[in-house]
């Protein structure tokens, strides 16, 4: 694959990898050259410093403009519901009295019995909907720019229903783990497509915006498990974590009405070279009073199709995202997504109902709605400052924030179950851990992953990352168990001590690698990274007519 500096060309190449002085800029700009796509291109101000009342005016008139494209992104972003109910589902049903007197076995100490799913049985529990996530997301990777993004879709609804089905009627442990590990399959599909979809068509004032609601349907999903959780605790037998599962159709079921009516994607007919297919998807998409010309011009330049074709081709490849050229944009990517599983979050959220029924509290579900709807409200108040909280702060200072609540946790944790005082505590914080999480690591993760990665290689990125993502937590789902039940190590809570130290190898590399990408278009961003300019000073530069150059550069111009 030619590197992007060869794509460029020319005056163009030289003045997209090259800061430039005052007098060069000058020179530039009244030059004939421009950024391929530019003069047609949808651009934000080249100041990136706009106040929060700025940011905001133009947010809201972006959504007026294209309000027909943010209803779709709320209908494909749906889907992504199914991966935070299958997490919250994997907890929750573990903590169902009758759900581990059918599929588990007595156990007895100091007296007391209880059931107990075995241990191993409870990693393949966890782990089966992981595994069926990592396949489903590289699938996803191998044939979105083969098939487009709708089929995938439809896929995925389609084996949601049907492993839905076999989920609730499970006669054992052995076909509970296969209907499980078919549903990870369609939230593998699921997951990876429609921030795809919706990423790489928001326009850029909207892109923020949208690409935050990853999580806050993820989180959507999980507070409605603990919510079916609590209201089915209440059922005498079967039927209690039976019900549970039958939530799994909701979403499934209604999105299926949708998808007749849904266009295929854009970005996907132009990599095709059906430029009218294009527009015509625009129209459904955006609405008829769109520019159609200005969005295939925004496409073309962000595939960089008009002075590369052959080249963005080959930018389809697995072997592009290891590339020179996009190998940085892939680890951070990377790095985004692994900050969620690393901080501990599978532990405060996944296994939440569990261990507040292991530490002695009465009303585990009771606690665990109350935890999910704060975490919901901190993912909305999230995604309501996305567009004015700098991605690098969110992400890192967020992650420093959880790494002083987890060694909280796990020192409270180290208290005996019968300390009232320590119980309080430790309830608190992992309650407001659970806040923090969404409202930081767990929503600003999938916007910088989604962002981050070019528009060419954005659904192999994607792909990549989900895959890296859900194969870390399936080691920890299939050793999870055997750190926390009552018949294993029974670490509780003292686990937290292990995921402060992964953590802080995760915000190292951020710090060094994570760019800040706010309020940025993707020709900046492009042009950022072919400027070589290091990830972590991108906030000190600004980019006019496709010249990267110093803000105060820029600004000695009197602009």
């Amino acid at each position: 694959m030619a590197d992007s500096k060869e794509v460029m060309g020319g005056a163009t190449n030289q003045a997209l990898n090259t800061t430039i002085d005052i007098e060069k800029k000058t020179e530039y700009l009244h030059s004939e050259h421009s950024y391929p796509g530019v003069e047609s291109a949808e651009k934000l101000p080249v100041s990136v410093d706009l106040t929060p009342r700025e940011q905001y005016r133009q947010l809201f008139a972006a959504i007026k403009k294209d309000k027909r494209f943010v209803l779709w992104a709320f209908y494909v972003m749906s889907l992504v519901f199914g991966w935070g109910y299958d997490a919250g589902l994997s907890g929750v049903a573990i903590a169902f009295p009758e759900f581990r007197k059918d599929y588990g076995n007595l156990y007895i100490e100091d007296g007391k019995s209880q059931y107990v799913i075995p241990a191993l049985w409870q990693s393949l529990w966890n782990a089966a909907s992981t595994i069926g996530q990592v396949f489903g997301a590289f699938l996803v990777g191998q044939f979105a720019d083969v098939f487009g993004r709708r089929p995938i879709l439809f896929l995925a609804v389609a084996l949601s229903i049907a492993s839905s089905f076999a989920l609730v009627f499970a006669p054992n442990l052995p076909v509970l783990f296969v209907s499980k590990l078919l549903l990870g399959f369609s939230v593998g599909f699921s997951t990876a497509t429609p921030p795809l979809y919706v990423t790489e068509n928001s326009p850029a004032k909207l892109r923020s915006t949208m690409s935050s609601l990853t999580n806050v349907i993820i989180v959507l999903g999980f507070f409605l498990s603990s919510l079916t959780g609590f209201g089915a605790s209440h059922i005498n037998g079967q039927w209690s974590y039976r019900l549970a599962f039958v939530m799994t159709f909701l979403v499934p079921g209604l999105f299926l009405f949708g998808i007749p009516f849904l266009p295929e994607s854009p970005v996907w007919y132009m990599k095709k070279g059906r430029e009218e297919d294009a527009r015509k998807a625009i129209i459904r998409l955006f609405g008829k009073d769109t520019d159609v010309d200005e969005r295939i011009s925004i496409i073309k330049a962000e595939l960089h199709a008009e002075t590369a074709e052959a080249n963005s081709v080959s930018q389809t490849s697995w072997k592009a995202i290891f590339s020179k050229s996009h190998r940085r944009r892939t680890i951070v990517a990377v790095l985004g997504l692994q900050s969620q599983n690393f901080s501990g979050g599978y532990f405060a959220n996944t296994y939440q109902t569990y261990y507040f029924e292991l530490i002695g509290q009465t009303n585990s579900f009771g606690l665990t709605a109350i935890s999910s709807t704060l975490q919901f409200l901190a993912n909305c108040f999230a995604v309501a400052i996305s567009d004015v909280l700098p991605r690098r702060k969110a992400l890192i200072g967020g992650g420093t924030i959880l790494c002083v609540w987890s060694l909280i946790i796990a020192g409270t944790s180290m208290a005996p179950t019968t300390n009232a005082a320590a119980n309080t505590a430790l309830l608190a914080f992992m309650i407001t851990w659970s806040m923090l999480y969404t409202g930081t690591v767990g929503c600003y993760g999938w916007a910088v992953a989604q962002e981050t990665a070019s528009q060419s290689t954005r659904p192999k990125t994607i792909s990549f990352t989900v895959v890296c993502q859900q194969l870390t937590a399936l080691l920890l789902s299939s050793v999870f168990p055997f750190f926390i039940n009552p018949d294993q190590l029974n670490f509780g809570g003292k686990v937290m001590f292990l995921f402060v130290g992964a953590e802080f190898f995760i915000l190292l590399g951020l710090w060094f690698c994570q760019p800040e990408t706010k309020n940025r278009t993707y020709q900046d961003i492009d042009a950022m990274y072919a400027a070589g300019i290091p990830a972590r000073k991108f906030s000190e530069y600004v980019v006019d007519d496709g010249v990267v150059m110093k803000k105060e550069n820029r600004t000695g111009l009197g602009g």
